[in-house]
């Protein structure tokens, strides 16, 4: 293989620089920058110099790379389909009392998910930003899950278990505002470890005497602390893809 032309070196440059590139992009655009000065001194400024003009990829070739992520996605997305009805085979093989709501609904949430995780993993070849988009999708849906089941705060009719919907909330519009980049992610996921924590909280202020029933006050604290752990790792691990995308040059 001979040497990378540098324009590829500066087509890699915005992700690099935005903390979204491969472990492998990164090593390539770094050993280039050894013997390119103003290619480091881009990235010791981290951003892009306008004066340095990038020459557009040829439009078939743009073109071909599209439809096979396109193809990809549509693949994945096909997989989540499959599993998601199978997984549904399982209580309906059992015969589970379910309504036929409570397998749509059961369907949308796990279909939703798998979604999700496709989307957003894809904009980092960092496993570290995979596992934290994995761990973070699949906290979230496991708490819709058991609080429309079970409810977490007394049973599933309590009025509290109402504003677990805020920590929810929290998530994606912090997601929308991070724009899935790794460190704000992992700022948003830890602010959602908080608004997790709170919740019990408000409802030990407003609604005391629920706190009573199972799983009691304690089990309570527990759970929404087994919750909160979780949002938390993924913040954790989404922080550590951002420190490992924007290791500085030796």
């Amino acid at each position: 293989m001979g040497p990378v032309p540098r324009n590829v070196i500066l087509d890699l440059l915005p992700a690099y620089l935005a903390g979204e590139a491969s472990a492998e992009t990164r090593a390539l655009v770094e050993e280039y920058a050894q013997n390119d000065p103003q290619i480091a001194r881009m990235i010791r400024a981290g951003a892009l110099e306008p004066a340095i003009p990038s020459p557009a990829p040829p439009a078939d070739l743009e073109m071909k790379a599209l439809k096979r992520i396109r193809r990809s996605v549509r693949r994945q997305i096909v997989l989540v389909g499959l599993g998601t009805a199978l997984l549904l085979m399982v209580p309906l093989a059992a015969q589970f009392p379910w309504s036929l709501g409570d397998f749509v609904i059961m369907g949308t949430l796990l279909f939703g998910t798998g979604v999700a995780y496709i989307l957003i993993s894809r904009r980092s070849g960092s496993l570290f930003y995979k596992a934290a988009v994995g761990l973070g999708a699949g906290t979230a849906f496991l708490l819709v899950w058991v609080n429309g089941a079970v409810g977490i705060i007394g049973s599933e009719d309590n009025p509290a278990n109402l504003l677990y919907a805020g920590v929810l909330l929290v998530g994606l519009v912090g997601t929308v505002l991070a724009r899935f980049r790794s460190k704000p992610m992992s700022y948003v996921l830890y602010a959602a470890a908080v608004a997790q924590m709170l919740v019990p909280v408000a409802a030990l202020i407003f609604w005391r005497s629920t706190l009573n029933e199972p799983p009691s006050l304690v089990g309570v604290f527990i759970l929404n602390a087994f919750f909160a752990g979780l949002f938390a790792l993924s913040g954790a691990l989404f922080r550590r893809a951002g420190d490992t995308a924007r290791r500085p040059l030796d």
